[in-house]
């Protein structure tokens, strides 16, 4: 006698929402979410003062994938790509997802001008950054 199987996680799995989805209202709310993921990747790249050429060094990666990422033209970023971008900012992956509460933090003018310039030391070289470490002694030394 045959019996009817099912899934081996089928009885834990929770019911999603998402499930009754139409292909086409899954497929429009994806696309949105990758345009407002590049627009946040863009307005985050611009604060810290990168061209896209500049970030994708910083991050290891082709101009053109930063370029089709921040036009919406890049439908499935994998993890990899995303974290080397957010170290080439100085910033989490986090920060650049959409309705993300940490995005409001990379608006602070002290957070962004900090991460701005740990983008730069990123891409620095160990002489630069010694000649940035004594620009920045002098600086705030300067203001006692």
């Amino acid at each position: 006698m045959a019996y009817p199987t099912k899934p081996h996680n089928a009885s834990r799995r929770r019911a999603d929402p998402l499930d009754d989805e139409p292909p086409a209202a899954r497929a429009l709310r994806e696309r949105g979410y990758m345009a407002e993921l590049g627009q946040r990747l863009r307005t985050l790249r611009e604060e810290r003062g990168l061209t896209q050429q500049a970030l994708a060094r910083a991050a290891g990666i082709a101009t053109d994938m930063v370029s089709r990422l921040e036009n919406g033209h890049y439908s499935s970023p994998g993890l990899r790509t995303l974290v080397r971008l957010a170290d080439g900012m100085g910033t989490t992956v986090a920060a650049f997802l959409p309705a993300d509460a940490s995005s409001t933090a990379a608006r602070d003018p002290d957070a962004v001008a900090r991460a701005r310039l740990q983008s730069l030391l990123v891409r620095a070289n160990t002489d630069d950054v010694e000649l940035v470490a004594e620009l920045a002694a002098a600086v705030l030394g300067r203001k006692r």
